[in-house]
């Protein structure tokens, strides 16, 4: 009895071994998806004012007032500072009064012209006096203008290096004013990749101080001469910028966006199979593995552009797939699943 007792029990063993190794091998499998994928041009660049300017005096003199707080925000045309005027403004009604002694003279001289009593020359040089005596007091009006110091235009006024009561020389700073809105981005690209690039074409940045984030903006100007040194090309684009987040003179991230496909197909990278210079993935049908090839385009965080090969409805063996090969049943589980 015990002999035949041990002999059921090795031969149970040996039928569950051979179940056992029968058994279907268990693969991970996952469908594609469809997401959107950029062909870029990758660089780096810095971000400038639309404008800037910096405010200083066209003639020399003594600051009176500011008109301004640092960091501020002026429209076109607002008084930023006034010069003391105190000179100027006596030149001025010394002028008007020349003005007034010439038109008297000239009017005198052209009575005395039509009565006979003078001659043309006298007129002529009445009239002549007279017309310089305008240009004397246009002069003097103008260097009473240039003391009242006015922003170009709208923009944003930075620190300021003067404070009342100093006494400056013509051309000396005073404060800069920049447009923020929107802001130029200044970058270059390899002489290569100057086919790829054209006016109008997006681009997108990236930078430190906003990390996950990134900001549009569109190509507006590019230098037709490339730099004989680095044999590079200038380009120029325009970021809007209305929260003014951004600042002038950051170093930006660059992508340049060549190609967007919104529905591109991607798929684990880890599924992808390379057999010397061609590429292939496993795939479960009616619970059987199919071998298909394929074409990738781009790899980005663990996931694989598939450009030619699959649909987008198939499940995909993602892991497992060193163990099995074309027509061996399989049992799936989902990726990521026990």
């Amino acid at each position: 009895m015990k002999v035949r007792r041990s002999v059921w029990l090795l031969l149970g063993t040996i039928a569950a071994v051979s179940a056992l190794a029968q058994e279907a091998p268990l693969v991970e499998v996952a469908e594609p998806q469809r997401a959107l994928v950029r062909d870029e041009l990758v660089t780096f660049g810095s971000l400038r004012s639309d404008e800037s300017v910096m405010i200083r005096p066209e003639i020399e003199g003594r600051v009176a007032a500011l008109h301004f707080k640092e960091g501020q925000q002026v429209k076109g045309g607002a008084l930023l500072v006034s010069l003391d005027d105190a000179i100027a403004r006596a030149e001025l009604a010394q002028a008007q009064a020349n003005l007034d002694l010439a038109e008297k003279s000239y009017q005198r001289a052209k009575m005395l012209f039509s009565r006979g009593a003078s001659n043309a020359q006298a007129q002529d040089e009445s009239q002549s006096q007279q017309q310089a005596a305008r240009a004397s007091l246009a002069l003097a009006q103008a260097r009473l203008d240039k003391t009242q110091i006015r922003a170009p235009y709208d923009g944003t006024l930075g620190l300021r290096q003067v404070s009342v009561g100093d006494y400056l020389s013509a051309g000396q700073d005073m404060v800069n004013l920049e447009v923020l809105d929107p802001l130029k981005l200044d970058f270059r690209i390899p002489q290569r990749a100057v086919s790829q690039v054209n006016l109008g074409q997006p681009v997108e940045i990236s930078l430190d101080a906003y990390p996950g984030e990134r900001f549009r903006g569109d190509i507006i100007a590019l230098n037709p001469r490339l730099d004989e040194v680095g044999r590079s090309q200038a380009i120029r684009a325009q970021i809007a910028n209305k929260d003014h987040r951004l600042k002038p003179g950051q170093f930006v991230k660059v992508s340049v966006i060549l190609a967007e496909r919104p529905e591109a197909l991607l798929i684990p990278e880890e599924a992808v199979m390379p057999v010397g210079q061609q590429l292939f993935v496993n795939l479960v049908v009616d619970g059987k593995v199919e071998r298909r090839q394929i074409k990738i385009g781009q790899r980005l965080r663990g996931k694989a552009e598939v450009r030619e090969g699959l649909q987008g409805n198939e499940q995909v063996i993602t892991a497992g797939w060193q163990k099995v090969s074309p027509g061996l049943e399989v049992r799936t589980v989902a990726r990521g699943g026990v």
